[in-house]
């Protein structure tokens, strides 16, 4: 085997399993290999679905090199270089396209199933999280390592859709398989937290933890789920004391960990857990990113930060430059930015402020269509708490149980720790 194909072995090795730095690898792979067309366009397609912006030199570079050999370039190679343009130019749902394109050629193709399936995640669609790893799992050998990553994307996909008992089935056969698929294992954590099963989801991490801890990729999420059981179980201090120890933000995280620490913050905030700096610890970390807007989802999370700060500056300045943006581009990202992200963004910081009707009035509209601002039912669910607890604060109690009612069909039970909320747990 040549020293490319060794390289890139490893890559979508540590891609699959979260682990490492593919990235760093396929660096080292087109650097044996100048001419590894698909070494180019999945270098470019990880950096995007990292955050970078596409006209940033981790992503340009690589896309450059491969449309430079797009001559050259077979069926499978013109579609990878096409989705890779495409996620960097803003056409997020053409490039998922793409991928499955290039997945119905070839079901048995894992690193196209794998960039799609990701690319469905942060476009919230659902149903395709779901099909199109079920659909390739007849092309791989049962038992086998690469059934193992396809059952643990199909077991997410499954849990996004309302499947649960389907979904830990299959996150499970996933773990059995492979106990470092942390993909799978936080797909069953997915399950755990949707029905509300707090003490089993502790007993699932804590069980798998010397095998999903090292996965520097999701390490941080699956610490971020623990909390949440934490929450769950009104361990509120124990939640905190998790994020100090392991999803602060410290120099180096990705996005990513970026997300689960302002989310898990303002999470704790809503329970009337005093945070203390963490806001203003976290908030150069993600002012780094403040003028990117590559996920409408990001910049929600951004603006956690700073309304979470009180600098009302930052905030300003955060808001008017997606409001920029949106208006000035046209592609998939800045179309949800426009319709989803900029209401929402309006809403957190009318609940900073104590303007509890504000934010009812800004999030009603599209709470039940939030899907497409990416994420995970169990990311977005934070949302929905924020307009029930406004709901709850301005005496709606119709809208606060009819917000109980759909998380109820979403969530097989609302948090416990809710006990001060009466309305959300009717």
């Amino acid at each position: 085997m040549s020293q490319t194909a060794t390289l890139f072995g490893q890559a979508l090795g540590e891609y699959l399993g979260l682990i490492h730095d593919p990235a760093a690898t396929l660096a080292a792979a087109v650097q044996a290999d100048p001419e590894f067309i698909i070494g180019h366009t999945t270098l470019a397609a990880l950096n995007s679905l990292g955050g970078v912006p596409g006209d940033a030199a981790a992503v340009r570079e690589p896309l450059a090199a491969a449309t430079a050999l797009a001559g050259k370039a077979n069926r499978r190679e013109k579609l990878h270089i096409a989705a890779a343009n495409a996620w960097a130019t803003d056409d997020i749902a053409g490039a998922a396209a793409l991928w499955e394109e290039a997945l119905q050629d070839d079901p048995a193709d894992i690193l196209s199933l794998r960039l799609a399936h990701d690319t469905h995640f942060f476009l919230g669609a659902s149903q395709k999280l779901r099909d199109l790893p079920v659909s390739a799992l007849h092309a791989y050998a049962p038992g086998s390592r690469e059934r193992g990553f396809v059952l643990g994307m199909a077991s997410f996909g499954l849990e996004e859709t309302g499947e649960y008992a389907e979904a830990e089935k299959a996150g499970r056969e996933a773990a059995e398989i492979n106990p470092a698929d942390t993909w799978g294992v936080h797909a069953v954590a997915h399950v755990l937290e949707m029905q509300g099963r707090a003490k089993d989801g502790i007993t699932w991490l804590r069980g798998l933890e010397p095998h999903w801890a090292p996965a520097n990729g999701l390490a941080v999420h699956q610490w971020w789920h623990l909390a949440l059981y934490l929450i769950e179980e009104s361990q509120l201090d124990e939640a905190l004391a998790l994020y100090d120890a392991h999803i602060h933000a410290p120099p180096g995280s990705i996005v990513l960990d970026l997300v689960d620490a302002a989310a898990l913050l303002w999470r704790l905030e809503l329970l009337g857990v005093d945070v203390g700096a963490r806001w203003q610890e976290l908030a150069p970390f993600w002012g780094a990113h403040a003028e990117e807007h590559v996920l409408a989802f990001n910049d929600v999370h951004i603006s956690f930060t700073f309304t979470g700060t009180g600098d009302e500056a930052a905030a300003d300045r955060l808001e008017s430059s997606i409001a920029a943006y949106a208006a000035r581009e046209t592609g998939t990202n800045a179309e949800v930015s426009k319709i989803l992200g900029l209401p929402v963004i309006a809403a957190l910081r009318a609940f900073r402020k104590g303007d509890y009707a504000g934010t009812v009035a800004r999030l009603k509209p599209h709470y039940k269509q939030l899907a497409p601002i990416g994420g995970s039912n169990a990311q977005r669910d934070l949302l929905i708490q924020t307009l029930g607890i406004s709901a709850y604060k301005i005496g709606d109690l119709e809208l606060a149980r009819e917000i109980a009612a759909e998380r109820r069909k979403l969530k097989a039970g609302s948090p416990r720790s809710w006990a001060a909320y009466p309305a959300l747990l009717a």
